[in-house]
């Protein structure tokens, strides 16, 4: 489990309680809306707004000092470097409680590609399973009954057709590969390869969820729902609230 997989399990809670009353597409915007309150709220309280109004209106007034400046190119320069450090100071101002606001939201994209990204293909259904480096051969091999302690596995073979790698997948995530260090911050819910496997990852073609039954594939994942979600309940939020 990495740093960003932390409040799964809450989150998880959450979303199955969620479940009894509202189908997937509703509980994405009901997340959307909450990822953007969350952020909103968050930046409000960091950021010194009345002095990034401030900064705003003096950036606006240097910028037209520039503007109406009609002598020579070098003689500009003093006005061009107050108006790029006005610049500058108010990215400062705004960035970092920015970026702070945003964390939650991390952890919460994070889980969301987990749950509501890939599905268990249909028992029967041929699966296109890929390995790097690419010469083995990996075979998704389903269990009689899909439970808890029976999950489907892929075993993986050589061009002597002798097994070299055999992995569980205990969730529908397509990629299982050997722990990288960014594995701590993002785990990888299915583990990971042996260290010494010969197989650096394997990419299982596993089928998308889809949470719209109308419209092209993009906008029927998590994504597209998601994010319009959050985008309308921000920019509502942010006239609301009068944020700068």
């Amino acid at each position: 489990m990495g740093v960003f997989d932390v409040p799964a399990p809450l989150l998880a809670w959450v979303d199955n309680h969620a479940a009894m009353v509202l189908p997937a597409w509703l509980r994405l915007v009901l997340w959307g809306g909450i990822a953007a309150l969350v952020s909103m709220v968050m930046y409000r309280q960091l950021s010194a707004q009345e002095r990034i109004i401030r900064g705003k209106n003096e950036l606006n007034q240097a910028k037209q000092r520039l503007n109406a400046f009609d002598g020579e190119f070098n003689e500009a320069w003093p006005l061009m470097r107050d108006m790029l450090g006005k610049a500058l100071r108010q990215v400062m101002r705004v960035g970092w409680p920015a970026i702070v606001a945003s964390l939650p939201l991390l952890f919460l994209l994070n889980w969301l590609s987990n749950t509501y990204g890939y599905a268990f293909p249909a028992a029967g259904t041929p699966l296109r399973i890929h390995t790097v480096p690419g010469q083995f051969e990996a075979v998704w091999v389903e269990p009689p009954v899909r439970n808890g302690t029976d999950l489907p596995r892929i075993v993986v073979f050589d061009e002597k057709h002798l097994q070299v790698a055999e992995t569980q997948v205990q969730a529908p995530v397509p990629v299982i590969h050997k722990r990288q260090w960014w594995n701590a911050l993002i785990g990888n819910p299915v583990g990971y390869l042996p260290a010494d496997a010969p197989v650096e990852r394997i990419q299982a073609g596993l089928p998308r969820q889809q949470h719209l039954a109308f419209g092209p594939p993009w906008i029927r994942g998590w994504e597209f729902i998601f994010f319009v979600s959050l985008l309308a309940v921000s920019l509502g939020l942010k006239k609301k609230l009068k944020i700068a």
